[in-house]
């Protein structure tokens, strides 16, 4: 199971997951901290969790370093009904 103690997020990430997404830092790191996320392999440094956040399920990528267990954030964005689904048969 992954362990993340760090949520790292630049500036210019909160910028972007907001303006084409509408999703907010507090969410992600909702999501990430109790939103109970569902993590899988996305590539082969890249990570995706679903997780739960306020009223709505996020979808989020992000690079994951086990020395650290800093999770750095690259995009962020709401689920699809499919992901949803697929989070919720776990």
């Amino acid at each position: 199971m992954m362990n993340i103690r760090i949520i790292k997020i630049t500036p210019a990430t909160v910028l972007k997951v907001f303006d084409k997404h509408n999703v907010l830092q507090e969410e992600i790191e909702q999501a990430l901290r109790n939103g109970r996320p569902r993590i899988r392999t996305a590539g082969a440094e890249q990570y995706v969790a679903i997780g739960k956040a306020k009223d709505r399920h996020l979808t989020i990528f992000f690079r994951y370093d086990a020395s650290t267990k800093e999770a750095e954030i690259t995009t962020a964005y709401p689920s699809s009904e499919k992901q949803i689904k697929a989070y919720k048969k776990r």
